[in-house]
């Protein structure tokens, strides 16, 4: 048995016990649910230790160990509280109108059969009806190049094809159709194989991922770059996240940083705070960097609470989100500590709601009274230990926690890059990672490029196709990323001076 139990039983000695004091039974008691708690909690870590000990020993038998089987509902095994969180009603769904999003590429005119008609009738306009209708056919060109040749200086002239085409056999529209079946809709470059040839078109799988790791390999390289060099130097706060994904069978890290107008993906061997420091300072693992440096380029980080990310830029914001789990994890067993573990999260969630309002219309007296009612949830005392010690824990972590206290711009959470995650992981489920450092640097440029469209609404397709067509003067994310920040910097004083005045 755990040696604070022992000494927990031992300081509750029945013939010192006195009865009649109503405060010396009552802290009796709390110390028995403690130790009822600390016990629960040991035989359940025990009995999953002991079903992973017996999967591993099935597995070295050459069996399989316990299926895991996920419960009913959302529940996930966690103790089911129910707690209005900072979820809000759903919004009424009522489809909209979209005829006038429509693009009308030609309009037929269906006549009446006039002899079926009366002979007074009057022409009184059109009955219209859109039908959307979508035509996949090949659109293969045969060049012919005018050749001349002039004898007096022996040398042949031969008329020059456009620069993107002269060292490919494929068409910009293919290969951006290439890229968003990839990168967008998740394909596979043996089913893209499939749907090409079964219109029509000649092309073979390695050529399928030529086209996706070497073709314009350097744009799309700098393109990101650009996105990211332009986020760095207007976003005001970033948010970053990591995620497991494998690179010619090794053990890799992708990590996200990302913000509401843009979002950066970046593969690597570890997710060390090395790696995260050249990662923040969009350069290679071979450079060398200090954190002076990141903290000009990264004012404010929002992360999780892994210790990679942190002392790294000038402020730290934590999760809330994140916060709140540690204390859905705890599985009390005495009805009394469910009580108060209820309460407690009620509490957390009715802070976070009014830290939502403070966001909205920040003032300085608001911000006081925050910073205090703060301090009166996480430095209570509950009597249940491990509540407690996580109460402890999460006061700890103020600073990083209140920083929207400061910056009202900034967000609560970190969901925006866990959300941005998702891609990759389920990218990484279909494909099952990538074979060589070509296609990881593929990855990343094409997932940056696709999610910084998704912020900015501008067409995947369209913005690809233009870069593998070379165009001069389209449209560059950088730009867009640069005009946004701009305005909403200009705007963002406003705010902080209405906070210094209330002051």
């Amino acid at each position: 048995m755990d040696k604070n139990i022992l000494d927990i039983l031992t300081k509750i000695n029945l013939n010192n016990l006195n009865f009649s004091d109503e405060n010396q039974i009552k802290n009796a008691f709390i110390s028995l649910f403690n130790v009822i708690e600390s016990l629960a909690n040991e035989n359940r870590e025990l009995k999953e230790e002991n079903q992973r000990l017996r999967d591993e020993i099935n597995r070295l038998k050459g069996e399989n160990g316990k299926p895991d089987i996920k419960a009913n509902g959302n529940t996930k095994g966690k103790n089911v509280l129910k707690i209005d969180k900072h979820k809000t009603e759903p919004k009424k769904w009522e489809k909209s109108s979209k005829k006038d999003k429509i693009k009308i590429d030609r309009v037929e005119i269906i006549k009446f059969d006039k002899n079926q008609l009366p002979s007074d009738v009057e022409f009184k306009g059109y009955h219209e009806r859109t039908i959307q209708n979508i035509e996949i056919k090949t659109d293969n060109v045969l060049y012919k190049l005018e050749s001349y040749y002039s004898p007096s200086e022996g040398k042949t002239y031969t008329a020059e094809m456009q620069e993107y085409l002269k060292t490919t056999e494929f068409g910009p529209e293919l290969k951006a159709f290439v890229y968003m079946l990839y990168f967008d809709c998740r394909v596979t470059e043996y089913k893209i194989a499939e749907i090409l040839q079964s219109n029509g078109i000649h092309i073979s799988e390695g050529t399928i991922s030529n086209i996706l790791i070497k073709d314009m390999s350097e744009e799309f390289t700098e393109e990101k770059k650009e996105i990211f060099d332009s986020a760095l130097e207007t976003s005001k706060y970033h948010q970053i996240d990591d995620t497991g994904i494998r690179v010619d069978c090794v053990n890799h890290y992708a990590t996200i940083l990302c913000n509401e107008d843009y979002a950066a993906y970046f593969i690597r061997r570890y997710k060390n705070r090395e790696t995260v420091k050249k990662i923040l300072c969009g350069v290679d693992e071979t450079d060398v960097v200090d954190i002076d440096t990141i903290k000009t380029l990264i004012k404010i980080l929002i992360c999780d609470d892994a210790p990679q990310f942190k002392k790294l830029t000038e402020s730290l914001g934590l999760c809330w989100i994140h916060e709140e789990r540690h204390y859905e994890k705890m599985i009390p067993v005495i009805p009394h500590n469910v009580k108060l573990l209820e309460d407690v999260i009620s509490q957390i969630w009715d802070y976070y709601k009014e830290l939502k309002e403070y966001k909205k219309n920040p003032h300085e007296t608001d911000k006081i009274r925050l910073y205090t009612k703060f301090d009166d949830i996480f430095l209570q005392e509950t009597g249940y230990e491990e509540l407690d010690s996580r109460l402890a824990l999460t006061y700890n972590k103020k600073e990083c926690l209140l920083l929207v206290l400061e910056h009202p711009y900034i967000p609560l959470h970190n969901n925006l890059s866990e959300i941005g995650e998702r891609t990759i992981v389920i990218k990484r489920k279909i494909s099952g990672g990538v074979r060589n450092n070509a296609g990881r640097v593929a990855w990343e440029n094409g997932l940056t490029i696709l999610a910084t469209c998704k912020k900015h609404t501008v067409n995947f397709y369209s913005y690809v196709r233009d870069i593998f067509a070379g165009c001069s003067d389209r449209l560059h994310l950088s730009n867009l990323i640069s005009e946004k920040n701009i305005i909403q910097n200009q705007q963002l004083p406003v705010k902080l001076d209405i906070l210094e005045q209330t002051g």
